[in-house]
């Protein structure tokens, strides 16, 4: 038994450090539409593991995963375990992320320009940052081993979420979102994903 633990400890420890290999990708946009996020015309609240999720933006996207980050004991964690900073246009091309070096921890992300390729406007246009809910276990498996460099094709919905302690959490474009204070990005409630 405790062979089987062990065996099964170290398969896992193997997965998580082969998934933080990023993917090597030459140059070229590799993601050239933003994706398409679209206002829904009511509401739908999703109950999953005694949290409340309300949908109020359907998304679909192919975009290039640029960073990822998972959390294991933050206040998020019950409910969203993975963050991924993605990018399209000409954040998706390898010759300028060359230059650009991005930065995601505690919820939030940020990035230096070593030779200014982008100016900050296009980078902050071209970026999102998701604090990502998976609705199946396979999706969520698909999340553990997803890597920085994958092109994913995702879809689902943005949320507002009340958990079962009764906190809640308003995603950036929540349109009952009324402070400045709070969670920065968006909730993502994952339906659908693909990765090459």
């Amino acid at each position: 038994m405790v062979k089987y633990i062990f065996l099964c400890l170290v398969i896992g420890l193997s997965i998580m450090a082969w998934s933080e290999i990023p993917i090597t990708r030459g140059p070229g946009i590799l993601a050239k539409e933003a994706p398409k996020i679209s206002k829904l015309i009511s509401s739908d609240e999703i109950n999953f593991n005694g949290n409340t999720y309300t949908t109020h933006k359907k998304v679909d996207a192919k975009v290039r995963v640029i960073d990822k980050e998972r959390y294991f004991f933050d206040s998020m964690s019950e409910f969203s375990s993975y963050d991924v900073l993605v990018g399209w246009g000409q954040v998706s091309d390898q010759k300028n992320l060359d230059y650009i070096n991005f930065k995601l921890g505690n919820r939030t992300f940020e990035y230096k320009n070593y030779r200014l390729p982008l100016n900050s406007d296009l980078i902050n246009n071209q970026t999102l940052l998701w604090h990502l809910i998976p609705a199946t276990e396979e999706i969520k498996s698909s999340l553990f081993t997803l890597r920085k460099g994958h092109i994913i094709e995702i879809s689902g919905y943005i949320v507002d979420v009340t958990t079962k302690a009764g906190l809640q959490w308003k995603s950036a474009s929540s349109p009952s979102k009324t402070d400045a204070f709070g969670n920065d990005h968006n909730i993502f409630w994952v339906t659908s994903l693909t990765k090459k």
